[in-house]
């Protein structure tokens, strides 16, 4: 991460901030661009924000553009390069047993006056096969040495804890890492069958390297390692915010309790303010690739699948295909609402139209769009559990908008 922050145009801000509000109040007044806390209440460790708010970032992050981010992500999906193990680790700088986590972690105080961690990535294993996997989770402080965390059901963390304690056993090993390049974080952010989500980060940096913690592997440039314990032991966690932008209900979720802290001299904790722009970014930008490829099944001229900000990177999205026949829109429209059953919406563009320019897409529903043969609706629908107008059990009415031209005309062609 150190790297990649010397590369950035970075506000870093030396007046003194505290964890409770006016840190966070600074990010959103400077529209969450790349800043650094040099001068946090209460701790010596320095607070980094922004670094993938845009599309633009996370492309330069990985040394290529936005217009082949979703290309070369997927390209790791299929590809991921192990990391190559080493035998030090800048994070062993600094070790404490059963810590007080405030008195190093400048905690940020979100909705709620609740205290997260937000970029917290979790390392866990299987207890059966011992594949390991990387997941980013919200961890709410709840005071010296533990956290609640929330676990998200049906995904491997969640599976492996439950099929851990089935055993008899009161808890999972477990790392937490705070503080590493993007491409960890949006490894991390993904949800793809099997991956080993660190080799696939390794894959989009050209190779990395890893230290073995007591048999989990932690990228070598870390700045902050916990080695912690998930209980059997549950509390309620929240409210905290959804990316939509609205409040999450508050549930009865694990604690988990830091057994060793690990840190680098002078660290950097990195924090992501929830409902916001990089939030909406290591979500949504990992289900484009995943998209696009479920879609081509159906249309294999699909070119870019984007989703959109104003959807919360997750409930909406633009497809940009390549129109070969009458029913390509539609068709699509149908095979995109299957490819992620999140979505709620879906628009379907030409080559012309750019699909991450929201006033472009608008352009296209505005000329090639008539609704009462362009509008498909399926209503009853399982939809997201983030969207908050969704009936009971998530039941929402889906919809897709073919705003394609018609074939063999130049009537909605642009002409300036």
């Amino acid at each position: 991460m150190r790297k990649f922050l010397d590369a950035l145009d970075v506000i870093k801000v030396t007046d003194e901030v505290s964890y409770k509000g006016s840190m966070t109040d600074v990010i959103v007044e400077n529209n969450e661009h790349t800043i650094l806390f040099e001068n946090v209440e209460g701790v010596d460790t320095r607070v980094v924000a922004g670094i993938v708010s845009t599309r633009e970032l996370l492309a330069t992050s990985i040394k290529t553009t936005p217009a082949e981010l979703s290309n070369r992500v997927g390209e790791a999906f299929t590809n991921p390069l192990p990391l190559t193990q080493v035998h030090d680790a800048p994070f062993l700088e600094n070790h404490i047993e059963n810590p007080d986590i405030s008195k190093y972690i400048p905690i940020p105080e979100f909705f709620g006056g609740k205290r997260y961690l937000t970029a917290s990535i979790v390392l866990s294993k299987d207890p059966v096969i011992g594949r390991r996997n990387a997941s980013i989770h919200r961890m709410m402080y709840l005071g010296e040495n533990k956290f609640a965390i929330r676990p998200i059901p049906q995904r491997d963390l969640h599976n492996f804890y439950t099929t851990t304690l089935d055993t008899g056993v009161d808890y999972m090993d477990i790392v937490v890492v705070i503080g590493v390049h993007p491409a960890f974080e949006l490894g991390a952010a993904t949800s793809y069958p099997g991956l080993d989500e660190l080799a696939f980060a390794s894959r989009l940096l050209g190779g990395s390297e890893e230290y073995v913690l007591d048999g989990f592997g932690v990228p070598q440039t870390a700045e902050i390692v916990m080695k912690c314990k998930m209980l059997r032991e549950e509390v309620e966690e929240g409210p905290f915010v959804d990316l939509t932008g609205t409040a999450d209900k508050v549930r009865m979720q694990p604690v988990v309790e830091v057994t060793d802290l690990y840190f680098r001299n002078n660290p950097i904790f990195r924090t992501i303010l929830p409902g916001r722009k990089e939030h909406k970014m290591l979500m949504g930008i990992p289900q484009e690739p995943r998209m696009k490829k479920q879609i081509s099944n159906t249309l294999p001229t699909v070119k870019q699948v984007v989703m959109t900000e104003g959807g919360g990177s997750w409930l909406h999205a633009v497809v940009q295909i390549k129109k070969r026949t009458p029913g390509d829109g539609k068709n699509t429209i149908l095979a995109a609402l299957a490819a992620h059953p999140s979505l709620k919406r879906v628009v379907v563009i030409d080559e012309d139209v750019e699909p991450s320019d929201p006033v472009d897409v608008e352009w296209a529903i505005a000329t090639r769009v008539q609704p009462d043969k362009d509008l498909v609706l399926i209503a009853g629908a399982k939809g997201s559990s983030l969207d908050p107008s969704a009936g009971e059990g998530s039941t929402t009415c889906k919809w897709g908008i073919d705003a394609t031209k018609p074939l063999n005309t130049t009537k909605f062609d642009r002409v300036i």
